[in-house]
């Protein structure tokens, strides 16, 4: 049965009030006593507190105060009895959390009228409420179904390159020991075509070994300062024969030597993988730019290129595993993981990274920002 608590110090007023009430066959607790309505409602819990204003030691407007401070207490819903008509009142009791405001002496039908009302929208909150637990409680499995599932994912791909990484090897090594010894052209055509899907594969299976550790919550970055603009310009010089057949010109505008707090290997990668995407999808007689500044505690860095540029569904793609844009589907140099790596990298370092591009045969802009920038050499 639905329970009113009724507290007022006046016992005329509550024995009309419950009088009142006990004819919607609602169970009533009554208290003269404002001090023993939070111990009380407690003990009870009530699915509605009616609740004097002008009581003597405690008033309704403290009593309710402690109520909606309680997280026990808080939800149940209050209605104000006074025998006053003051408008300030009314606005202090709904400023605290009152639902509704009631005025003695009141009229029998009103009272039952607003007290029906507010057990119903009570009704309504708990049933949200319980909706809300529900649903929170069916997202929690399915999240846990969706991680296990995940952990599986990484657990089936580790195996799997690691598998396929132990034969390939030494195919890679062998073949080219093979095409010394041929000298038939086909026979030499048909062998650089084994040669080079060999290469691929392999090239596919370390890119999906590193892209499976770096999702991995076990991974421990390996955290240190090193000056950034060295790097950078190794790894330019590590794309030297690529340079020269596609006559791609560099533009460094590191401001010298930048000391940032990184992973040193994962950021060579993160380098390697965004300045080879920049000279692979070039052309001839290209330029890449590099920018790097400090931005407060930040680094930001962007590599710009004057190569196909991205449509804003490409760019949007951009960084999903094995995406490959429509010009790259086919080419065997692409994994299509460089940037989802190259993500994961930077979101391990608390970072970001995003691409800009105006448009097809516009160029690309890939940008990344990481915390703990340092000036100054190392």
């Amino acid at each position: 049965m639905t329970k009113i608590l009724i507290v007022d110090d006046s016992s005329k007023a509550l024995a009309i009030a419950e009088a009142r009430l006990k004819k919607d066959n609602l169970e009533t607790l009554c208290l003269e006593d404002g001090k023993q309505t939070l111990d009380t409602a407690r003990r009870e819990k009530p699915d509605l507190i009616l609740l004097d204003i002008d009581m003597p030691g405690m008033s309704g407007f403290d009593i309710c105060g402690l109520l909606k401070e309680d997280k026990e207490l808080c939800l149940i819903p209050v209605i104000f009895l006074t025998a006053s008509d003051d408008n300030r009142d009314r606005i202090t009791g709904l400023d605290l959390g009152a639902v509704d405001y009631v005025t003695k002496p009141f009229d029998a039908f009103e009272l039952r009228a607003r007290v029906r009302a507010a057990l119903r929208t009570k009704e309504l909150q708990d049933q949200l409420a319980d909706m809300n637990l529900k649903l929170e409680e069916r997202v929690e499995e399915r999240t846990r179904e969706v991680n296990s599932l995940l952990r599986q994912k990484d657990a089936f791909i580790n195996q799997l390159s690691h598998d396929l990484r132990t034969p390939l090897t030494p195919m890679v090594a062998l073949l080219p020991m093979i095409t010394k010894n041929i000298s038939e052209p086909e026979t030499l055509r048909m062998l650089d075509l084994v040669s080079k899907n060999v290469t691929y594969m392999k090239a596919l299976t370390e890119k999906t070994l590193n892209l499976t550790k770096l999702n991995s919550t076990d991974l421990q970055l390996n955290i240190e300062n090193f000056d950034i603009a060295k790097d950078i310009e190794n790894v330019i010089a590590g794309f030297e024969s690529a340079i020269k057949d596609q006559d791609v010109r560099f533009i460094n505008n590191m401001p010298g030597p930048i000391t940032i707090s990184a992973d040193r290997i994962l950021f060579k990668e993160l380098l390697y993988n965004i300045i080879s995407n920049a000279i692979k999808y070039m052309g001839a007689k290209g330029s890449v730019t590099l920018n790097g500044e400090a931005i407060s505690s930040n680094f930001k860095m962007s590599i710009s290129d004057t190569g196909i540029g991205m449509t804003p569904d490409q760019i949007k793609r951009a960084f999903e595993e094995f995406y490959k844009a429509d010009s790259s589907r086919h080419d065997r140099s692409s994994s299509g993981l460089g940037l989802s790596i190259c993500k994961r990298i930077i979101e391990n370092h608390n970072g970001d990274i995003w691409v800009e591009s105006q448009g097809p045969r516009q160029g690309t802009t890939i940008n990344f920002i990481i915390p703990q920038y340092n000036a100054g050499s190392e």
